[in-house]
């Protein structure tokens, strides 16, 4: 086959467009994981001052120990996190979980709760969104032992 042949050049456009689509292709999406946690919640002395805030810190287990202030809740009722990760972002979902029967005045709670699904030495891209409260928070967090992020959630 010659350069100056019409062969030649139909092969090298097939193979032209063929490296066109590889690289402009998506790429590939690991599947969703979803994974739920419960809060354990604290009730505090003093009220809630409105801007709640959310603390990451890492363990050198890789578990991460997330700490939520400004909850205003009622006697009895729970709070749950939906996390859902795809690739390197992860959402965390604040949910009530169970509401308290009996009504009643909203006293100020903290939260925490011990995870293991940030991903061990990779920066992940968080997003924190409360049904609670309807407020949210977004940050990145590498989950390196010792490391500690701290933010205001907004509404």
């Amino acid at each position: 086959m010659e350069f100056t042949s019409i062969e030649f050049y139909a092969i090298a456009f097939c193979v032209a467009m063929g490296l066109v689509g590889f690289f402009l292709s998506q790429k590939r999406i690991k599947p969703a994981v979803s994974r739920i946690q419960s809060l354990e919640l604290d009730k505090l002395d003093t009220g809630a001052d409105g801007m709640g805030t959310i603390k990451l810190t890492a363990h050198t287990d890789g578990t991460v120990t997330i700490v939520r202030t400004g909850l205003n809740l009622v006697d009895g009722e729970t709070v749950n996190l939906i996390a859902t990760i795809i690739d390197d972002k992860l959402t965390i979902e604040e949910k009530k979980g169970k509401a308290s029967a009996l009504g009643g005045r909203e006293e100020p709670y903290a939260g925490h709760a011990t995870v293991d699904f940030f991903l061990v030495d990779n920066k992940m891209w968080v997003r924190y969104e409360s049904s609670v409260t309807g407020q949210w928070a977004k940050f990145s967090f590498k989950n390196i032992a010792g490391n500690v992020v701290e933010h205001e959630m907004h509404y």
